[in-house]
């Protein structure tokens, strides 16, 4: 049994990403592995991830505000504001940010751990390391995450 979380606004873990920012609203530890919530904004042209693979979660995306540009088995679909992907459990999907405007969407991570990436991705940033697609890759890999 896990504790009753309540994360005020303006509250969660901000954490840096090579491309924009995360903020945790919700993590593993505070939902006993189950879900973990985390906002993410990314600049007009940046890409949130190459394409990829999560072999031990699935990865659920709520478009809050701009447009966000998806590569998933089936083609290529922009989703605007209000829009919601939900990718299982071994299927490849990538994301991007095609607009002129800064997108922000809503990752539902079932089950939570994959949080912990993102952790890792803004301490090596604040340690100044590069974050080239090898060392992505390498950090994904720790996650069960394989890149393509």
């Amino acid at each position: 049994m896990t504790d009753l979380a309540m994360i005020k606004p303006g509250g969660g873990e901000r954490l840096h990403a090579p491309a924009g920012s995360y903020l945790v609203h919700l993590s593993g530890e505070q939902t006993g592995g189950a879900l973990a919530v985390v906002e993410y904004s990314f600049p007009a042209g940046a890409v949130g991830a190459a394409p990829h693979i999560h072999h031990g979660h699935a990865e659920h995306f709520h478009i809050l505000e701009g447009e966000v540009t998806f590569d998933l088995p089936d083609g290529v679909s922009t989703l605007g504001a209000g829009g919601t992907v939900s990718v299982p459990i071994g299927m490849a999907h990538g994301f991007r940010n095609t607009s002129s405007a800064v997108a922000r969407c809503l990752f539902l991570l079932t089950p939570a751990g994959y949080e912990d990436y993102f952790r890792d991705v803004h301490r090596a940033l604040e340690a100044g390391e590069p974050l080239d697609p090898e060392r992505l890759a390498a950090l994904r890999a720790k996650y069960a995450t394989e890149t393509l």
